[in-house]
């Protein structure tokens, strides 16, 4: 079974859906989809991650090609992505997940 979640990134008005598969040795495939260009272009270059790129600051994958496809450092895409993946691979309980509801950041002032 896989693990899907949504970002709404209302300040700049895209939406983007991530799926992760675990495929093994602690791996997940990836399947990214949003109406943001460069989150598209994203998708195209991040298609798996291994526990290097989950779990690592320096030399991962997922944030090395979110500057690559021009994404800013305030979008939450990379953020979603660990998030979804440690789901999918049992590091965060799915049923936590689930019964707490969406991740969010409040402006507060």
């Amino acid at each position: 079974m896989a693990s899907k979640v949504t970002v709404e990134a209302a300040i700049c008005s895209h939406s983007t859906e991530i799926v992760a598969r675990d495929i093994g040795e602690g791996r997940v495939a990836l399947e990214i989809v949003s109406d943001c260009p460069n989150v598209a272009m994203y998708a195209e270059m991040l298609t798996e991650a291994d526990m290097h790129d989950l779990t690592e600051w320096e030399g991962n994958r997922v944030l090395d090609l979110a500057g690559k496809a021009g994404l800013t450092t305030t979008c939450l895409v990379p953020a979603a992505i660990f998030n979804c993946a440690f789901v999918e691979l049992g590091m965060m309980s799915k049923g936590l997940a689930m019964e707490k509801g969406p991740l969010c950041i409040h402006f507060v002032e």
